[in-house]
C-alpha cells in the first residue's frame, strides 16, 4: 500500500512541476490572406494539436468564429463584456519545439476596435486560460488518483475492522474452548468417580444377591421338608 501511495505521489507532482511557468506575450506578425498583420503570440510546450483544440474553445466565447485554410476569424468579438468592431484573427504555428497561439487585427480598424494592449491582454488571457485547462486535467487526474488511494484506504480500513472482530471472536471462542476443556476434565474425572463406585456397588450388590439366593433355597428347603 505504502509503494501505491509513493507511485501516486509521483504521478500527481511531476505535472505540477512541469506546468509550473510564467505566461509570456510577445509581438509578432503573421501572413493573414496575403499580406502581414501585427499581433501578439504565446507559446507553449504542448503538441499543436493540443494548442488548437483549447484556442478553437476560447475563440467560442468571444463570438460566431469562422475557419479559412490555418487561422480563424471573428466579426465584432465580445470580449470582457465589451463589443468591439472590426475582425480579430487567430491561428496557430510551430516554432520549434513548442507551438504558438498569435491573435492579430487590421491595423485601420474602425473606431471601438481592439487596440494593442487589448490584443496583448486578450493574448495574455487565452496563455492563463491555457495553462489552467492544462493544470485542470491534471487535477481532474489527480482527483481520480486520490479516490482510488482512498478506496483503497477504506477496503483497508474495512479489512483491518474485520480481522480485528475476527481475533476477538476467535480470543472469545478459545476462552469458551479453555474453560470447556477445564469443566470436561471434571466431569470426565467426576464420572470416572462414579464410574468406579458404581462398579464396586455391583459386586456389593452381586454378593449379596448371590447370598440372598441361597438363603432363599435354604428356607424352600426347609419347606419341602415339612410332612
Amino acid at each position: 500500500m505504502l509503494m501505491v501511495v509513493r507511485i501516486f505521489v509521483v504521478l500527481v507532482l511531476l505535472p505540477i512541476v512541469a506546468s509550473s511557468q510564467a505566461v509570456e506575450v510577445k509581438k509578432e506578425s503573421s501572413r493573414i490572406e496575403g499580406a502581414n498583420f501585427d499581433g501578439y503570440q504565446v507559446a507553449f510546450a504542448a503538441p499543436e494539436d493540443e494548442v488548437k483544440s483549447s484556442l478553437s474553445r476560447y475563440l467560442k466565447t468571444l463570438g460566431k468564429t469562422r475557419g479559412s485554410g490555418d487561422y480563424t476569424t471573428i466579426t465584432a468579438p465580445l470580449i470582457a463584456g465589451k463589443q468591439y468592431a472590426g475582425i480579430l484573427y487567430a491561428t496557430t504555428k510551430q516554432i520549434a519545439n513548442t507551438t504558438a497561439a498569435w491573435f492579430g487585427a487590421p491595423a485601420e480598424q474602425a473606431e471601438k476596435s481592439l487596440s494593442d494592449q487589448d490584443l496583448e491582454k486578450l493574448v495574455y488571457d487565452f496563455g492563463v486560460a491555457f495553462h489552467r485547462e492544462k493544470i485542470q486535467v491534471q487535477v481532474d487526474e489527480s482527483l481520480r488518483a486520490l479516490q482510488t488511494v482512498e478506496k483503497q484506504q477504506q477496503r483497508l480500513v474495512n479489512q483491518n475492522r474485520d480481522l480485528i472482530t475476527r481475533i476477538e471472536n476467535n480470543k472469545r471462542e478459545k476462552v469458551e474452548l479453555e474453560k470447556s476443556l477445564v469443566e470436561n476434565k471434571l466431569e470426565l474425572d467426576d464420572l470416572t468417580r462414579r464410574l468406579a463406585a458404581n462398579t464396586k456397588a455391583q459386586d456389593s450388590v452381586a454378593i449379596a444377591t448371590s447370598q440372598i439366593k441361597k438363603v432363599v433355597e435354604m428356607h424352600k428347603e426347609k419347606q419341602r421338608g415339612i410332612k
